[in-house]
This record gives C-alpha cells, sequence and structure tokens, in this order.
C-alpha cells in the first residue's frame, strides 16, 4: 500500500507490521522509543523472519485495539510506551487509550448530546454499576448488559427480567468489572457511520442470523445516504478526544421507526470489501500527509494566493 511513497523532502517509508502481542517497548531518554518485534510466523508455523527485529518508530498507525477480552491480550503496556515517547500514529496514542474503556467513551458521547440535543444526536440511555452492589435498579427491560471493557461483541449479555438481572449481579459478584445496562431495542437494521478522515460512508446492517449480535448472527451491509444528520454526527464526534481521523459511529433503526446511538469505535473498524482499496488509500494518504507535516514541514507546497 505504501510502495513507492515518499515524504515531500524524498525521504522513503518503510513500513513494519505487527500485531499488538507481537511487540514490546522500551523507552531510554537518549534514543527514545524502541519497539522488538517478534519473528514472524506462518499460519502452518514456519517462521518468516527468524530474528527479533528492533525499530525506532517515526509514526505508527493503530488498526486494532492495543487490549483484548483476555488478560494475555492486553497490550496497554506497549501503547504507555508510544505515549511517554510522544509517537506521532492515527490514530492519535491519547484517543486510543481514551478509547479503551467503555464509560469514558459513552461519556464523550454525551458531550456530543449535551451539545446538540437528543433530537439531533439520539444517544441511548445507559445506566452505569461501578461494581455488583449497585446492581439494584436496571433500565426498562429487556436490557443489555455490557461487562467490562471488551469490544467485538464479548462481554455483552441480553437479560429479559429483573431475575436474570439479580442472577448477573451474583455473577459479577465473583470479579472487579464494571458494566452499564441499557434498554434492548428491536430494530430493523443497524446503522454504521465510518469516518476515515473527510471521507464518510454510512452502511445499513441488515441482520442476516438467528442471534442479535451482529458480530456472531452476521451482517450484511448496504451502503446507504450520507445525510445532514449522519454528516453532523460524524463531525461532532471527529472532534473528541483531541480529534479522531479513523471511526465509527454504530446506531440503530428500531421498529418505531427512530434512530438511537449505541456507541463509537475508534481506529479499529474493519473496511468494507466493496472499498477496501478505495478506503486503504484514503487511510494511506492521511498518513503520508501527517508524516509529510511533522517530517517534512518545509517541503509542503502551499496553496497559492
Amino acid at each position: 500500500m505504501f510502495a513507492g511513497k515518499n515524504l515531500p523532502n524524498g525521504d522513503g517509508i518503510r513500513v513494519i507490521q505487527a500485531s499488538w502481542i507481537e511487540v514490546e517497548a522500551v523507552n531510554y531518554a537518549d534514543s527514545g522509543c524502541l519497539l522488538l518485534i517478534a519473528p514472524i510466523r506462518e499460519s502452518e508455523g514456519q517462521i518468516v523472519r527468524p530474528a527479533v527485529l528492533t525499530i525506532k518508530p517515526d509514526f505508527v498507525l493503530m488498526r486494532n485495539q492495543p487490549r483484548g477480552p483476555t488478560p494475555e491480550s492486553d497490550r496497554r503496556n506497549v501503547l504507555y510506551g508510544l505515549m511517554m515517547a510522544n509517537v506521532p500514529s492515527i490514530n492519535s496514542c491519547f484517543s486510543e487509550y481514551m478509547n479503551l474503556e467503555r464509560p469514558i467513551m459513552f461519556g464523550a458521547l454525551q458531550q456530543v448530546k449535551k451539545k446538540l440535543g437528543h433530537d439531533k444526536f439520539p444517544l441511548i440511555d445507559q445506566t452505569y454499576y461501578s461494581s455488583h452492589k449497585q446492581m439494584i435498579i436496571a433500565p426498562e427491560f429487556p436490557v443489555i448488559v455490557k461487562i467490562s471493557h471488551a469490544h467485538a461483541g464479548m462481554g455483552k449479555i441480553k437479560l429479559k427480567d429483573n431475575e436474570g438481572f439479580r442472577d448477573l449481579a451474583t455473577v459479577m459478584a465473583l470479579h472487579k468489572d464494571y458494566c452499564s445496562a441499557e434498554h434492548y431495542y428491536d430494530s430493523q437494521y443497524g446503522i454504521r457511520v465510518q469516518v476515515l478522515g473527510e471521507s464518510i460512508r454510512v452502511y445499513k446492517k441488515v441482520f442476516t442470523g438467528s442471534g442479535w449480535k451482529s458480530q456472531f448472527g452476521g451482517s450484511d451491509l448496504q451502503n446507504m445516504e450520507v445525510t445532514d444528520q449522519f454528516r453532523e454526527w460524524a463531525d461532532e464526534c471527529r472532534k473528541l478526544f483531541g480529534g479522531l481521523d479513523i471511526f465509527a459511529i454504530d446506531a440503530l433503526h428500531t421498529n418505531e421507526g427512530k434512530d438511537v446511538i449505541i456507541e463509537l469505535n475508534g481506529t479499529a473498524i474493519g473496511i468494507h470489501a466493496t472499498f477496501y482499496e478505495e478506503d486503504s488509500c484514503i487511510i494511506r494518504d492521511m498518513v503520508v500527509n501527517r508524516m509529510s507535516s511533522i517530517y517534512s514541514p518545509e517541503e509542503i507546497k502551499q496553496p497559492s494566493s
């Protein structure tokens, strides 16, 4: 994707791709941040690169979360190293950090709702519980309870009544996790507003499976018109956490014909296969332009007056 791409000053771009779990970080006062990347193996186990690779990153393009649902997939310590060294990135390390916990993300969305009003930004009502001890009053049933930080359908459960809610509280007592609860809406389809820089696409998510989770039940993405409402959602949310370059807003279109915003996802969003090449080029150009502004600002051509 970056082949043949250079900065305005002629410097080439070398790309090293790795997952979070393959990376360790060390910061030195005199040399900054160094990343140690584990050997690469193919799916059959064959070693492609036998040695540990040590690099000094000039820029990081993040395309997934540094923290998964299990302790083994928690790589926040690497993100902290990048933040300590102020390594520039897309999305920013700060926004990536702030998006790791659901309550922080939801609090930012509530700021947008407060600014625009519920009619223009119809964010779902949500109740937060810091521990099982507070799980006494639930929203209107049925409800979806989201436990801790996990994304992509993990840590979510649908409950039909207060008996199930009380049962879940007894399970939560075995852990130290927080959780949130929100009303479950029967919906005609889901909505995803995808933002890549200035590019906005809107998809209708038609659920094709039998489950209520699109990540497991399946969904068919269909293009929708980018209305003024969707554009306003995108324009306001891209200001969050000091600025978001890559993100998506997920919503539902209920059986009553109302749109309900559910959540915001950061840089880990996927790209539709139909627009994969075009959207990948958009992301590439965002990286090149950002790197150019940092490492080659004097060579960037200014628009003629």
